[in-house]
Formats: structure tokens, sequence, C-alpha cells
């Protein structure tokens, strides 16, 4: 366990040192659309390139999944890496310094390990399957604040418009019932901020697994709660994340606007 946490933790930096040598160098012929509002750089397919070579080069019985490239590896092996190797994408290209790189590892189905780095705040969060959180070294634990004093965060379903209605329901209940709500534009971001206490919960839906697959290990193994949108601990890219308590009320909330 201490192996692969100790490659994620790399890989995520040396993705990071990517993302921070191109940050502000993106020119609009560089920018791909992937799909309406989707885009992609040379600098995520580069970030994801470094990070690919890296782990299997230390693993190399493993197979790999990237959201740029998708599968490759030793498809047949029980070990997955699921990568997203710049997540806030649309932050990077404008200059918001909010983007991380995730980076975990799958076992027949279970998150055992995993790494989240943030290049321009120089936070590298970590955590094993019962091995604890950590953020630069210090354990970190999920929130206890009470519900009237909680920051809870979430993403827009920018690709899904046709959601949008149902999305402003749930967004406007979280409104009446927490203190506040914010939106950096990273779900890894808001995973591992979540578990380190800074946001008491997040709830997002229709996001991909190397969104989450980090992060979701990083909320577990801090104390909190995670689940998709019927309650169940899959990876179906609908996530509800925080302290239990806050787990609880986002859960309602989603159940009488968003199921």
């Amino acid at each position: 366990m201490e192996e692969y946490i100790k490659t994620a933790k790399e890989a995520a930096v040396l993705g990071g040192h990517i993302l921070k040598e191109y940050f502000k160098k993106i020119k609009k012929e560089d920018i791909e659309s992937k799909a309406v509002k989707d885009f992609v750089t040379y600098v995520d397919k580069l970030s994801e390139e470094r990070i690919r070579n890296f782990i299997l080069s230390v693993h190399p019985d493993h197979a790999f999944l990237g959201e740029e490239e998708g599968v490759v590896g030793n498809k047949e092996s029980e070990y997955l890496w699921i990568v997203d190797p710049l997540d806030g994408t649309k932050n990077y290209i404008n200059g918001f310094e909010i983007f991380a790189v995730s980076v975990a590892l799958q076992r027949n189905e279970e998150i055992i390990a995993g790494a989240i780095y943030i290049p321009m705040l120089d936070k590298l969060y970590w955590a094993g399957k019962g091995k604890g959180a950590y953020l630069n070294g210090e354990r970190i634990r999920i929130s206890n604040r009470p519900v009237e004093m909680a920051l809870v965060s979430t993403g827009f379903p920018f690709r899904y418009i046709e959601e949008l209605d149902n999305y402003l329901k749930a967004f406007r209940e979280a409104m009446i019932t927490f203190s506040a709500i914010r939106r950096p534009g990273a779900a890894a971001v808001d995973l591992a901020m979540t578990a380190e206490g800074v946001f008491d919960g997040f709830f997002e839906m229709k996001l991909s697994v190397w969104d989450i697959a980090a992060g979701v290990l990083l909320i577990k193994e801090s104390g909190g709660v995670f689940t998709n949108f019927e309650g169940k601990e899959e990876l179906d890219g609908n996530v509800i994340a925080g302290s239990p308590h806050i787990h609880q009320e986002l859960y309602k909330i989603v159940k009488r606007t968003l199921v």
C-alpha cells in the first residue's frame, strides 16, 4: 500500500509541474473542443502522457485509464490507475489558479490509493485505504460544523443544460439550508477541500470517474461519507460527500429535486 501511495503522490506532482510550466501560456489556437463547452489543450495531453509513462514504468503489469487517451497497459490486470491530468481545464485556460491533478488506484472495483495535487497552491493530498487522509504530510479530517454554519461546494451541469432547471432547484434548497455555497470549478478540488474541512459538503451530477476517484477516497479516509444520488457507494458520476450530518442534509435535498 505504501508503494502505491508513493506512486500516486509522485505522479500527481509530476503532472502538476507540467501544469505550472505552461500556466498562462495557452493560446487560442491551442484549445480544442471535445464537445459543447468541453475543452482540451496540449497541456492536458502532455500531463497525462508524463503521468502514464511514469506509472507504467513503476508498475508495468497494471492498467491505466486517462481522461484523454482511455485505457492502456495490461487490460487484464486487477489494478487500474484512474487519472485526470488536468481537472479544471476551463479555469486553466482562463488563468484562474484553481485546478488539479487527480491520480487514483482501483483494485477490483475498489479505490485503494489516491492523490490530488493543486499546483498553484502547492497542496498535495493523499490517502490509502485504512491509512487515513493527509495534506502535505499532516493528517486531515472532515469538518464538524453545524448545518447553519456549513459551507457547501458544487458544480454546475454545464455539459447537460437539460438538467439545469432541476439542478437550480437543488441549488436553491442548498442556499436556504446552508450558510453559503461555492463553485471552484474542479471536482477534485471540491472533494479534497471537503476532506480537509474547508468545505463541509459537496454535491454534483454527471461527473466522470477520473474526476472523483481519488477524491472520494480522501472523503472516506478523513471520516466523511460519500454516496451517489441513490445512497450507494458507486462511482456513477453523481456525488454527495461531506461530514455525516451534512451528507444527510444534501441527500435529502437531492432526493427531493434531482432523483
